[in-house]
């Protein structure tokens, strides 16, 4: 993007109201006087800038705060209904669309079956489409479309907003944003992976706020990690870091869609289930698992099938293992396991953990927390939509982002 207004001057100016919409925007209800103590700007800067953002109704009075023995302040808040994001998830065969206010509140869901191998064009035209009809459908004009956030997997380059490769969708060097904002009026579209919207989800919503240092692992179809050092997501040097999946497990071992062999993901994702149950099922001829996929292991488990209870153990016991690598590697203080994998966590967590317990830093009594999230699967949308409202107000804020404060 371009059109970034110059001058120290102004960026000063620039980077001081986004500290301060930024922070009204997290409180909820906030004092000016407490907004200059959290951000050590005078009172009188407090007061310039908010008058601004009041001005083009960014903020708003929203009554006094309880009286303390002086005057009692007015307190302000974010008006996360001065326009709308739309938060987008890309799947194997179906995309998500969200329709969100400025807080990443979901106002409407919508769900659209493609077929990952058409025209990406025409990919591009059916979610250019739908986004228009979820906009109108809620009786919200087109102008108040303030930008778009992608999750999708595989190998993101953010700052192009291109799909590098997708071995999942097949996609290779996809310029993905450019293609959708160019039949949506420019709207500034922004993309990341999936694992790393649900973490974006996490930092603002979930137990990250209240976190420094933690990882999110991504179990289900796939094997992601997003890692977050000092409250800020960790991209690498290329925008790849995370790539946990395919980090080795075993020399030699199952073929990866990657092109290695024995990717961690071929023994802790869905792909294990399918690749160790083929290989084993003759042994188990009173097995009423037909498709190995999670949801039929899953049900065959509970139901006491020998082969489901296998399998769901070893899933978990190689699961442990890269979490333990994880732990060994990058010692956070907390890993948050998410993703459609996690509906299924009472047949393999256990195993998961008692692995992953025993490792470097345990015999200096140092332990990491290993846990299921505490969100929601519409968290995956709300970060979606989360990439595109931090770009907004991100100083310094950029004309394509509407010029919001001119």
């Amino acid at each position: 993007m371009n059109g970034l207004r110059k001058g120290s001057k102004d960026l000063i100016k620039e980077i001081n109201r986004s500290i301060v919409i930024n922070l009204i925007r997290k409180s909820g209800r906030i004092s000016r006087s407490d907004v200059s103590k959290v951000t050590k700007m005078s009172l009188s800067t407090i007061t310039y800038i908010v008058d601004e953002l009041m001005a083009v109704d960014l903020v708003r009075e929203v009554g006094v705060a309880t009286s303390t023995g002086g005057r009692r302040p007015v307190l302000l808040e974010f008006n996360a209904d001065y326009g709308y994001t739309v938060g987008v998830k890309i799947e194997e065969k179906r995309v998500l669309f969200a329709l969100t206010n400025l807080n990443a509140d979901i106002l409407d869901l919508v769900e659209k079956k493609f077929n990952r191998f058409d025209n990406i064009q025409d990919v591009v035209s059916m979610i250019a489409d739908e986004i228009k009809e979820l906009l109108q459908s809620a009786d919200k004009p087109m102008e108040q479309l303030m930008g778009i956030g992608i999750a999708a997997s595989g190998l993101i380059n953010r700052q192009e907003g291109t799909i590098v490769r997708s071995s999942m969708l097949g996609w290779e060097n996809v310029p993905l944003c450019q293609l959708l904002s160019e039949q949506l009026n420019n709207i500034p579209v922004f993309i990341d992976k999936n694992v790393n919207a649900y973490t974006m989800a996490e930092l603002w919503y979930g137990e990250g706020k209240d976190l420094s240092n933690f990882i999110c692992i991504s179990v289900g179809a796939g094997l992601g990690m997003s890692l977050v050092v000092d409250k800020k997501i960790y991209y690498g040097e290329s925008g790849g870091a995370g790539e946990f999946g395919h980090t080795v497990m075993k020399i030699g071992g199952y073929p990866c869609h990657c092109g290695q062999k024995g990717c961690l993901e071929m023994y802790a994702s869905e792909f294990f289930l399918f690749n160790r149950g083929s290989e084993i099922k003759e042994s188990y001829p009173e097995t009423i698992i037909e498709d190995f996929s999670f949801e039929e292991v899953s049900t065959a488990a509970e139901k006491g099938d020998v082969l489901a209870i296998e399998l769901m153990k070893s899933f978990g016991e190689n699961l442990g293992y890269g979490i333990l690598n994880a732990i060994n590697a990058l010692n956070p203080h907390t890993i948050l396991l998410i993703g459609e994998g996690m509906k299924y966590k009472h047949l393999f967590l256990d195993a998961a953990v008692d692995v992953a317990r025993v490792n470097f830093f345990s015999a200096a009594n140092i332990q990491t927390e290993i846990r299921p999230t505490e969100l929601g699967d519409d968290s995956w949308l709300k970060g979606a939509a989360l990439l595109a409202i931090t770009h907004l107000f991100q100083a310094p804020i950029y004309e394509e982002s509407k010029s919001i404060l001119n």
